[in-house]
């Protein structure tokens, strides 16, 4: 990396790289499940379209080995995306290796390193699907019919007349790249007369429109990064103008559509130029400002003539662009050419015409005013982003800022309490109250709204699998379909990344032990097709989250002797355990069923990585299989770990705080609803029979005269226990503060808190409540 270079240009390029190849794994993936579906064509143009992306902008920061490799399976793209070349799984193969190459030098990037090169056997492999012998030729496409080939040798000079040329004197660094960017603007020049000609059908105007102005800021990147000034004019005209190209009255679009085209013969004319290491100027004000004009909706003027449909040279030759050197065929309103004296490296053209230097007028300067005017109303002249990048950092801090507010209100509050009970005057007491509530209702509404900013889909994750799967199927030769559902979910980032690992590991496990091998799911039966599907939903303040599959299930017997081998139960404590208790031994480190070691899976490591990441988020994992079947492994996970709405309960002499979305209701049982069944406690609740925990027995708090007055019912999935305390003190928000103190170690908490009087309050994990529930306990129930 450059020392000089941007650092902010250089994070928002690896961000965006980073949302293109995953969006490039995907939907490579997806071709290749249905290489001649009807979304074939648009897969291959957004996948050409993110690795153009990816190169173009690499190239505005001279990243060179970038670029070569970058450009080598571009090229291979574009004959998929022409049709020379069928897709195979050795093509996709090579595709998906180029991907990962390319992550991993944005990777060297970001850490300050020397990029590597690509690997030179996958660019040998690259060039040979690029240069296919078997390719068949491609049909003309009509948009493209007044271009020069992309292949075409430059000529020596260009054969678009024009009105200057210059000399660039660039230093090696940027040559290097010439060749690449002179490719690219071929491609563009192609693309934007396509495009063009799309305009003029209603039913791929809208797709058009998109295109263009994607491809006016990829020209105009290239443009800035070697100073080219026409051109970057040039696409900042496509992508100003791209927006409004929807809402432009159907009468003008043809005008639009030819002066588009003109613009395509335009860069490439500048691209032939470019090859000799030369520039081409010209007087662009008046082509600017009728496209401006006719964009917005504002006819031009009667006796400005109107070109051929599909004749876009004639159309250069309106716009004052095509006068032969030493002739103007400009229009009597088109501005007077600028002479060679402001340009002092200009070089002569063969004749003894006048040199033109580039357009560098402001983007709303007008070279007809009888069309400048008042801008139709309703009508935006510069489409706005509608998001914003925040560093995490910042929303951590924001957080942090939150969370002490959150406290200081609690404190607020409790005061107001107190001072309503005091001796001061009734108005008094009415201002502090309804102080004190707004400054509750603006604080909790503000809580929310940065929370908010936190929170983000599992399809961030669950995007990613389809490739994962995909390749642990290529490495077992299995056949294996991926279900995905419910990855509009929303959780906490931190939740998010945390969460990332465990379900790898889950999917390798289901992948590499679970699904059979086509052979033997057909000899038991089955298709040979395995079928792992992966959903979420929210549950209360979690989500849950399963990962299930349909192959050979656990094997019980199996896991009990690792277990004994392992020294981590006895032969009569396994005999004696339900079969989620045995099941979850493949949670133990160095613990594994599989018959031999692979690159995949079977040293004991993965599965003992998902529990000690869920356990870090406070979550909760449970394992049912059927031999034979399959196996469903369910995970429960907070929303957030950051501020919660929480009940809190007196046990004995201290005060806990239960998380109020895990509470189902709150009863004082009536003293013929407690039972003991089997030695354990329960209550009937209506239809009912639940197990319950005193939690003055379960903390170690002392009895008191009012003791196990209330019963808190909390569920975590499907299963309920009531929680016996002795008092209830009320609804509060909490800020969740981590604990590390070897009292409470091991204790059912998931926090700790501070409360408004100043104390401190622990949060109890409900989770491992109910699943130190024993399981006689629910027996009995």
């Amino acid at each position: 990396m450059q020392p000089d270079m941007n650092q902010s240009l250089m994070q928002d390029f690896l961000t965006e790289s980073a949302e293109l190849l995953e969006a490039l794994d995907a939907d490579l993936v997806k071709l290749e499940r249905d290489p001649a579906g009807k979304n074939a064509a648009e897969l291959l143009n957004n996948i050409f379209r993110a690795l153009h992306t990816i190169k173009g902008a690499a190239g505005f920061l001279g990243l060179s080995v970038l670029i070569t490799f970058a450009h080598a399976a571009e090229d291979a793209l574009n004959r998929l995306r022409k049709g020379d070349v069928v897709v195979t799984s050795q093509i996709m193969d090579a595709l998906l290796r180029s991907v990962d190459v390319v992550r991993g030098m944005t990777a060297q990037i970001a850490a300050g390193q020397p990029i590597t090169p690509g690997p030179q056997a996958l660019i040998d492999q690259l060039h040979a699907i690029a240069e296919n012998s078997t390719a068949k030729p491609q049909p003309a496409v009509s948009a493209t019919s007044n271009i020069e080939p992309a292949h075409a040798a430059a000529p020596a000079e260009s054969t678009q007349p024009t009105l200057g040329r210059k000399q660039l004197k660039l230093p090696p660094q940027k040559t290097d790249l010439l060749d690449f960017m002179v490719a690219d603007l071929r491609e563009a020049a192609r693309l934007v007369s396509h495009n063009a000609q799309q305009l003029r059908s209603p039913a791929s105007a809208s797709d058009a429109a998109e295109h263009l102005g994607e491809i006016g800021r990829e020209v105009q990147k290239t443009a800035e990064f070697f100073d080219l000034h026409c051109l970057n004019s040039l696409g900042k005209l496509m992508a100003e103008v791209a927006p409004r190209l929807n809402d432009a009255p159907e009468s003008l679009i043809n005008e639009i559509a030819s002066r588009l085209e003109a613009v395509s013969l335009l860069i490439v004319e500048q691209a032939e130029a470019l090859a000799h290491q030369q520039e081409l100027l010209w007087p662009l004000q008046t082509l600017e400002s009728r496209v401006r004009s006719l964009a917005e909706g504002v006819a031009l003027s009667s006796d400005v003539p109107t070109a051929p449909k599909d004749d876009a040279r004639a159309m250069l030759a309106i716009d004052g662009l095509s006068a032969e050197p030493g002739e103007s065929n400009a229009p009597a309103n088109a501005p007077a050419p600028v002479t060679a004296a402001a340009e002092n490296d200009t070089v002569a053209t063969p004749t003894s015409a006048p040199t033109i230097a580039p357009s560098v007028a402001p983007a709303n300067a007008s070279a007809e005013p009888e069309h400048a005017g008042a801008q139709p109303a309703g009508k935006n002249s510069i489409a706005t982003d509608q998001t914003v990048r925040v560093e995490v950092a910042r929303l951590e801090a924001l957080l942090n800022l939150v969370g002490q507010l959150v406290l200081n209100k609690n404190r607020v509050m409790g005061l107001a309490r107190r001072l309503r009970e005091s001796g001061l005057p009734h108005e008094l007491k009415e201002e502090i109250n309804g102080t004190a509530g707004d400054l509750d209702r603006l604080t909790s509404e503000l809580q929310v709204g940065v929370m908010r900013t936190r929170m983000q889909p599992l399809a961030k994750l669950f995007d990613r699998y389809p490739r994962v799967i995909r390749d642990l199927a290529r490495a077992t030769d299995k056949k294996i379909e991926l279900k995905i559902g419910g990855k509009e979910t929303e959780v906490d980032k931190s939740v998010l990344e945390l969460l990332s690992d465990p379900l790898v590991h889950i999917l390798r496990n289901s992948a590499d032990h679970g699904i059979e091998s086509p052979a033997t799911r057909l000899a038991a039966g089955k298709s040979e097709t395995g079928s792992i599907r992966l959903s979420a939903e929210h549950q209360g303040s979690h989500v849950r989250v399963e990962i299930s599959d349909d192959g050979k299930g656990l094997d019980r017997a199996a896991i009990g002797r690792k277990a004994v081998e392992k020294g981590l139960a006895t032969a009569d404590q396994v005999a004696a355990m339900p079969d989620e208790e045995v099941f979850r031994f493949i949670f133990a480190a160095g613990l594994s069923t599989a018959e031999k070691v692979t690159d995949l899976s079977g040293r004991g490591v993965g599965m003992d990585v998902v529990r000690t990441n869920i356990a870090k988020l406070n979550g909760q994992v449970t394992v049912n299989s059927t031999l034979g079947k399959g196996t469903t492994i369910e995970i429960l996970i907070p929303l957030t770990v950051a501020i919660l709405p929480a009940m809190l309960v007196g046990v004995g002499t201290q005060n806990y705080a239960v998380p109020l979305a895990s509470i189902v209701e709150i009863v004082r049982p009536e003293p013929s609803a407690l039972h003991s069944v089997m030695g354990r406690s329960v209550m009937q609740l209506r239809e009912l029979v639940l197990p319950l925990v005193d939690l003055r027995s379960r903390l170690g708090e002392r009895a008191t005269t009012d003791g196990g007055k209330f019963t808190v019912v909390i569920a975590v999935g499907q299963q309920r226990t009531g929680l016996v305390v002795d008092r209830l003190i009320g609804q509060q928000e909490v800020v969740i503060k981590p604990m590390d103190d070897k009292h409470t170690a091991g204790g059912p908490f998931s926090g700790a808190t501070i409360l408004e009087d100043g104390s401190v309050s622990l949060i109890l994990d409900c989770l491992q409540l109910v699943r130190q529930a024993k399981p006689a306990d629910r027996a009995a129930a």
